[in-house]
């Protein structure tokens, strides 16, 4: 189609010349922004205790019971006492388990030459369980009489039945130690036989006026013709040596009905007492 002269006439719209380029905006420059005045005080929050900002406070407390109140420092000497007296009952049972080993080193230190030291060193450990067990009691006391019951019992109970095999079973005859002094009751038992070999009343051997209806029996009816000093010594045990308890033993010749003359083996028991050396027990002459 043909243009034509009126069309090339007409004003056309272009774009405007600038002849600077604005400057460039960003959008958020074109936005007013509301500065505060300074003369106005701003809200500052609150200071809290060093306490509250650490932990809650619960409900019904103040602050100043919600407040830790440092524990004083103790001496290293003075932490063992403390511990004991927090847990009594704890020391009490490890001195009763212990008990058996103590008795041990008692002897060993009896056999190694330091017998002037067993017998305070007995009556220390014995102090020091005796101590240990009121503290205990008084402890329990306060909290309940059935603990007290049963802990004092339950503790005396369990030292004997571990003590009774280290201090009252025999284990067999042996010499007496060092620290045993005098004739260990060879007399008294010397005139036991020495009774018993004139046909009198033996029973004034015994020294106690208690003799033993069984060998009394025996020893009508055996004549003794002589006897004779063998050995003497003291029982064997793990605990000390107990010097206050002794055997002696003699070699009789017998001779009982119509038999011939027998040699046979006597062994005299014999304890002190406040009197004196007694006769406690006869072994034989056996048949």
């Amino acid at each position: 189609m043909a243009r034509s002269s009126d069309d090339d006439d007409a004003p056309r719209w272009e774009l405007p010349v600038w002849e600077e380029e604005p400057p460039s905006r960003s959008p958020s420059e074109a936005v007013p922004r509301w500065e505060p005045e300074r003369h106005i005080p701003r809200r500052q929050p609150q200071r809290r205790p060093a306490a509250e900002t650490h932990g809650r406070v619960p409900a019904g407390t103040s602050a100043a019971s919600s407040q830790r109140v440092p524990a004083p420092k103790r001496s290293l000497l003075a932490r063992p006492f403390a511990w004991w007296a927090a847990h009594p009952w704890v020391v009490v049972w490890g001195l009763v388990f212990a008990a058996p080993a103590a008795v041990l080193l008692l002897r060993a230190l009896d056999e190694s030459g330091y017998a002037a030291l067993v017998q305070p060193a007995t009556w220390a450990l014995a102090g020091l369980f005796v101590v240990a067990l009121v503290l205990a009691m008084m402890a329990s006391a306060r909290r309940s009489a059935i603990r007290l019951t049963l802990g004092t019992v339950g503790v005396l109970a369990a030292l004997t039945v571990l003590l009774w095999p280290v201090t009252q079973v025999t284990l067999g005859r042996t010499g007496c130690p060092g620290r045993a002094v005098g004739d260990l009751g060879v007399s008294a038992a010397g005139r036991t036989l020495e009774a018993w070999r004139r046909g009198a009343g033996v029973d004034e051997g015994w020294r106690t006026g208690r003799a033993d209806g069984a060998w009394l029996d025996r020893s009508r009816t055996i004549d003794l013709l002589d006897y004779e000093f063998v050995d003497s010594g003291c029982w064997e045990r793990a605990a000390p040596i107990d010097a206050a308890r002794t055997w002696h033993e003699f070699r009789v010749t017998v001779k009982g009905g119509g038999s011939a003359a027998l040699s046979k083996s006597v062994v005299v028991h014999t304890a002190v007492g406040a009197d004196g050396w007694k006769i406690t027990a006869i072994e034989g002459p056996h048949p």
